[in-house]
């Protein structure tokens, strides 16, 4: 009938070009991004495993499997849109061709065509009804948090249901009539269509007609609705997801960090001089990310997989990686006319008159939005807020999770790296942790003079590398220590059960000893790439010297970055977990537990994997193996575990950070694996050995733990059993009596330990962001410690934005007053930077102090620094829960003793960075023990307890606590500096220290 062809062809009139304006605006923003010629090159240098990427995970949809039922469902569906596409074929021939029926050329008579019709047509029904029911057990009104679908846009879920469904009865009801009338062109294998035809087949010719060309006209219209649906709503994935899979970073976005890029092109410290000023270091803007980012914004399908396994998110932060992507893309579709405007006359044009468009274009990308919601508030705060930004760990449970390949962890570190090197803003915690690193090669800022403590009174000589042997090639393997294993107790422990099990397994191996420094792991995943890079470049210098070639490493963090982060620089290295050696000499009979005696008596065992040995690089057979052959031991498995594990806490540098939203996150993990009953938590990390043992402390204290429980590494375990030694920290049946154990294997530092040093880290709590570097100033201190002491300090309070600040900033410090405010709601008591007013990399002005000036400050703790460098910051020793203090030192501690400075004319600058060096060439004398501080006269002195004397660099004191229903937020990263013009630069600590 001429009907049915006037009405198909109008509403295809209608819908078409919808759908095409919007795939135009779409193509357009997306490739507006900034270039990413890695991911062309990823795609078209490796076509075969491109293809294979796509067949694996679209087709065969691995991921989504991964949650057997929901992967199982959504595969019905996917494939029920590939192959129903083969009856909108038949559909729009049978437009042009009604009454008459129409087949497809070649196989349109195929019965197993008409079978695969309706057979996918039918379990596709039964996908959608089990999404339904998920939909409604999960639903976010019933389960709040608890349900993965919190925050997405459940009503479009609902619709995109109802317009499947839609699009299944409608194909049945002309199909029916086809089988009916005679015009469907399967004699058989359409099973379900023929059995409607049949309960059809009583009516008469004309009625049969007016059903199949009713069916037929409304088959099309509902995918027309249904197709503009798609492209205006997140099931924009369907087209979208084979792309993004496409050009992902192979072979997946785990392990190693993206490397820093500005338009396009890695950026290296030996890129900084040809840098333009107006070059973008990391992503401040929705600009600033790349066609890729803006892809993956995109394509997200809001299934809240990721939300569903994020530590933050499970233990009551803003941060859920899904809401984060879904903030990005909602921001980016709402700015897009104008990211597409080309000049800004037009964008001014755009901007005049529209609400939207001018809020989208103020709004910053990193922004204070307030307690209420974390992304994209009505006001226009920001896209999201500060503590969404440094709540993640970067444990990558949301890249392993994701369906499509969205690339979470990468978009947070280039906004971090944009906060630290560009606006300076960034939680007050890490400017201990940078200062330390760049000093002294460590987070503690211990000295770098102490990294072979660790082995006194071993039995046996441990080669260091420069002193003992000439280079790697006289051994088969560099054991790389690390910091935590040269300076933090416990770690130590492990470091010497390593190499007391790799001596007596006759492997050799050798140390770099004090030529070792940190791998920069930490510095990297805050942001701060070019401490990082520097770090990186000081270590591959060293391992090319030696010609290192093989690395074994107990540090899940070190071993990741060995293994895929220093390969960005020039070198390839075979770097394996000390699990992984140790499993492999057991196995060789290189190392046999002993069967019987004292360490084969009965206990069980369960294990933590680590993020950056299990998620990140997929080692999780290794310690389970080697878990398993110790006699006496009884394996048992935490709920969430292998690539599902949760987090301890501590990466993303959150070990250097006070966690003070929500509940722990570490605790959160220990009440897992003592809820398993086991009697010892294995760790491969130590990291992952701090968090734990500090939760199982807490744990023990409220008596929801064993006291005999107790946390060690798997090197530990092994060295207990093949030594035959008591296995566990209490003798069996002896009612709590510990046994003597040697220091290799023990768990909790003890007085004595030979381990123990005055360059040891022993307590939990001075591990992370309550650690206290000792001494020394950082690459980009303009100021001194004895400076610092001159401005009063008031009791915990938020300092004002920091202004104009950028890396390499050798500008006068203007001091400013900060000015005590209430705290937040309880809501939000994490540390929160205020974005600065920006600045460029390469301001470098004249020294002009100036007076302080008082502003009000904001509610929320920010970074303070004035038009000053990165680390501009009198470092106060961050406080977790300051507590009153009655016996302060009062005024008349002595103050003779400290010299003052006189008062000098304002000095040009000095300091020179060597020409054709590096950033961090410049040796920094070991700084010498400070005489006691004394305050100075500040202009408006308020009454305040003056700071104790120390043997080291003064430290601040905790200032009285006051009254309050919450915790009190850690110190600001900034304090009101003021230039010192009478240094000699040969006798400063660092570049910048002046």
């Amino acid at each position: 009938m001429t009907a049915v062809l006037i009405i198909g062809i109008a509403i295809n009139l209608i819908a078409l070009p919808i759908v095409a304006r919007r795939v135009g605006f779409l193509y357009r923003l997306i490739t507006s991004g900034q270039p990413a010629p890695d991911r062309v090159v990823g795609v078209t240098g490796r076509i075969g495993r491109a293809v294979k990427t796509l067949v694996v995970e679209v087709l065969a949809q691995r991921k989504l499997l991964k949650w057997t039922i929901p992967g199982a469902a959504h595969a019905f569906v996917m494939w029920a849109f590939i192959i129903l596409g083969s009856v909108y074929v038949e559909a729009y021939g049978s437009l042009f061709t009604f009454p008459e029926g129409w087949a497809i050329p070649i196989v349109g008579h195929w019965e197993i065509l008409g079978f695969a019709q309706d057979f996918i047509a039918v379990l596709c029904l039964l996908g959608i009804i089990t999404f339904a029911v998920i939909r409604l057990k999960q639903s976010p009104a019933r389960l709040g948090r608890r349900s993965r679908f919190k925050g997405s846009h459940t009503g479009g879920a609902w619709l995109v249901l109802f317009m499947i469904f839609n699009v299944l009865w409608t194909m049945f009801l002309f199909r029916g009539a086809s089988a009916a009338t005679g015009n469907l062109p399967y004699d058989s294998g359409a099973f379900v269509s023929i059995w409607i035809g049949d309960l059809l087949d009583g009516l008469s010719h004309d009625t049969l007609e007016v059903l199949e060309g009713a069916g037929l006209i409304l088959h099309i219209g509902v995918m027309l609705v249904f197709l503009i649906d798609v492209v205006h709503s997140k099931h924009l994935h369907i087209f979208l997801a084979p792309l993004n899979v496409l050009f992902k970073r192979q072979p997946v976005a785990l392990g190693s960090v993206k490397p820093l890029m500005s338009q396009g092109k890695p950026v290296t410290l030996d890129d900084i001089d040809d840098l333009d000023e107006d070059a973008v270091l990391g992503v401040g803007s929705i600009e600033d990310y790349s066609w890729k980012g803006l892809l993956d914004f995109s394509t997200c399908t809001e299934c809240g997989r990721c939300q569903d396994q994020c530590p933050a998110w499970n233990t009551e932060k803003p941060l859920s990686p899904k809401l984060l992507i879904m903030a990005m893309r909602d921001h980016a579709m709402a700015k897009g006319p104008l990211m597409l405007a080309g000049d800004d006359e037009k964008r001014a044009k755009l901007v005049e008159g529209s609400d939207t468009l001018t809020r989208e274009a103020e709004r910053p990308l990193v922004g204070d939005t307030g307690d209420d919601w974390f992304y994209m508030p009505e006001n226009g705060a920001g896209v999201i807020d500060p503590d969404v930004l440094w709540s993640c760990v970067t444990c990558g449970a949301c890249v392993n999770q994701c369906p499509v390949d969205i690339e979470h962890v990468d978009h947070i570190v280039d906004m971090r790296r944009y906060q630290v090197l560009v606006e300076s803003n960034f939680p007050a915690e890490l400017n201990q942790l940078f200062k330390g690193m760049e000093n002294k090669g460590n987070p503690w800022n211990m000295s770098p003079t102490a990294r072979m403590d660790w082995a006194k009174d071993l039995p046996f000589d441990v080669k260091v590398v420069g002193d003992d042997i000439e280079s790697l090639d006289e051994v088969e393997w560099l054991f790389w220590v690390g910091c935590a294993g040269a300076y933090e107790d416990r770690a130590k422990k492990t470091t010497r059960a390593v190499a007391e099990l790799l001596d007596m397994a006759g492997v050799s191996f050798g140390v770099l000893g004090n030529g070792e420094t940190c791998t920069g792991d930490s510095a990297r995943r805050a942001g701060n790439e070019f401490v990082f890079q520097g770090l990186a470049q000081q270590n591959i210098e060293t391992f090319k010297e030696y010609k290192v070639k093989k690395v074994v490493s107990t540090c899940a963090h070190c071993f990741n970055t060995l293994k895929n982060e220093y390969q960005e620089f020039g070198i390839e290295l075979e770097v394996v977990h000390h699990t992984q050696l140790l499993n492999r000499l057991v196995r060789e009979g290189k190392l046999t537990p002993v069967k019987e005696g004292a360490g084969a008596h009965k206990r069980s065992i369960t294990y933590h994997d680590p993020c950056y040995i299990g998620r990140h690089n997929g080692v999780y057979t290794p310690p389970r193996e080697l878990l398993q052959v110790l006699p006496g031991a009884e394996y048992v498995e935490m709920e969430r575990s292998n690539e599902r594990s949760f987090c301890c806490g501590a990466g993303g540098a959150r070990m250097w950070m006070e966690e003070t939203i929500g509940s722990r996150i570490n605790e959160n993990r220990t009440a897992e694996a003592v809820g398993t009953g086991a009697d010892q938590i294995a760790v491969g990390c130590p990291f992952c050995r701090v968090m734990l043992s500090d939760g199982l402390t807490s744990q023990q204290a409220n008596g929801s733990a064993r006291a005999e429980v107790e946390v060690l590494d798997v090197a530990q375990m092994l060295l207990a059993s093949v030594k035959g030694e008591q296995a566990t920290r209490y003798l069996p049946g002896s009612g709590g009596e510990a046994a003597a154990a040697a220091v290799a294997t023990k768990a909790e530092p003890e007085a004595g330990d030979v381990t123990i040093t005055e360059d040891t880290v022993v307590d939990t709590e001075d591990v992370g962001p309550a650690a206290k570097a000792s001494g020394g100033s950082s690459l980009f201190d303009l100021d001194s410690d004895d400076k610092a002491d001159a401005e009063p300090e008031p009791s915990p309070k938020p300092a004002a934005a920091s202004g104009g600040s950028s890396l390499f900033d050798i500008a006068a410090d203007e001091p400013a007053e900060d000015t005590p405010a209430p705290a937040k709601t309880e809501a939000k008591t994490e540390p929160k930077t205020e974005a600065s007013s920006g600045g460029s990399l390469f301001d470098i002005a004249a020294d002009e102090p100036a007076a302080p000036k008082a502003e009000p400050a904001k509610a929320e703790p920010a970074s303070e620094i004035g038009s000053g460098s990165l680390f501009d910051i009198a470092a106060p020793e961050p406080e977790a829960a300051p507590e009153p203090k009655a016996e302060e030192p009062k005024a008349e501690e002595p103050k003779a003793e400290e010299p003052k400075a006189e008062s000098a004319p304002a000095a040009e600058p000095t300091t020179t960075i060597p020409e054709g060096g590096s950033l961090f060439d410049i040796a920094a004398p070991e700084p010498e023990a400070a005489p006691a501080p004394a305050p100075a006269k500040a202009p408006e002195p308020e009454p305040e307890p003056e700071r104790e004397p120390e043997p080291e660099a003064p430290k601040a004191e905790a200032p009285k606590a006051e009254p309050a229903e919450e915790k009190p937020k850690p110190q600001a990263s900034g304090e009101a500096h003021q230039p010192k013009t009478d240094v000699d630069i040969n006798e400063t600590g660092s570049l910048f220290d002046l």
